[in-house]
């Protein structure tokens, strides 16, 4: 079916909307009663449910549950496609047997980015030791890769790779169709970026620039890199688990640290892997030479 002109824009203002409203809804409760929205926060909260402040389970609810870009590429993918583009997404979401190095790169790549951060970061901190103060105890590190796996990656990636990605491929080469939806994605993260600083009446116009900037030229380097996954297997399961292990993988050796370089660097650093990538597949297709028709 011909891509149309409003299947786009259709899903990302079904993405954007869905999605803010829940979240600057909650954050409007959240705020002024001390409470933080910050995934580590959430995924405690559901482990401490039953000692929730009065009246902010709903809230909770809302902000976790929006899943906005899903949402939305289910929706517009029936709306445009019907019973067939649906059972495309189930194909995508149970393509599990893929040849194991793609598995392989999906641990080694993210694992590769969270070390180089940290030492780059303990260079150029000048060499300043790493400690951490995990938000999440290691304990409960599989329950929060799980929550992370459903409510980062799931509620994003039916939506961002799922349903625009192949959609903006039609009409745009890989690498353009990675720079428009990778600057999406970033601005779609603004809320949880600004709100609690807006809130508090610390907002100012240079914090939003570096946000701006860390969201859309950040997010875009690490888009090319699941453009690259995804055009190469047709998985969705895989881009799943990449989301939910690099959130993780963040959570845990990136925030937790008290290395407040590294951070900066794990948004940058994967634009090495994005050139090194563009480079040797080229950026019209992404294609490995055995996945090319």
């Amino acid at each position: 079916m011909k891509l149309s002109k409003y299947q786009l824009p259709i899903f990302f203002f079904l993405a954007f909307a869905i999605t803010w409203t829940a979240q600057i809804t909650a954050y409007l409760y959240a705020f002024p009663n001390d409470i933080n929205l910050t995934n580590e926060s959430n995924f405690l909260n559901f482990v401490n449910i039953g000692g929730l402040p009065p009246g902010f389970l709903p809230y909770l609810l809302l902000f976790s549950f929006s899943f906005g870009p899903t949402v939305a590429g289910i929706i517009v993918t029936y709306w445009f496609y019907g019973n067939k583009g649906m059972r495309g997404i189930l194909d995508q979401l149970f393509a599990i047997r893929l040849p194991g190095k793609w598995y392989l790169l999906a641990i080694t790549i993210p694992v590769g980015l969270v070390l180089a951060s940290l030492l780059l970061g303990f260079v150029l901190s000048g060499f300043q030791s790493i400690q951490y103060e995990f938000l999440v105890p290691l304990s409960l590190f599989i329950p929060f890769f799980l929550y992370m796996t459903i409510f980062t990656g799931l509620a994003e990636e039916v939506g961002w790779r799922g349903y625009a990605l192949p959609q903006l491929q039609k009409k745009y080469t890989a690498e353009k169709a990675s720079w428009i939806l990778g600057i999406a994605w970033g601005l779609w993260h603004l809320p949880v970026n600004l709100m609690v600083p807006f809130l508090s009446g610390n907002l100012q116009i240079p914090y939003i620039v570096m946000i701006l900037l860390a969201l859309t030229l950040g997010i875009a380097g690490w888009t090319i890199v699941l453009t690259w996954f995804y055009n190469n297997t047709k998985s969705l399961f895989l881009i799943i688990f990449i989301h939910g292990f690099m959130n993780t993988l963040q959570s845990y050796l990136i925030l937790s640290s008290n290395n407040q370089i590294a951070p900066m660097l794990y948004g940058i650093l994967p634009w090495i892997v994005a050139t090194y990538l563009l480079k040797k597949y080229g950026g019209k297709t992404l294609l490995v030479p055995s996945n090319k028709q």
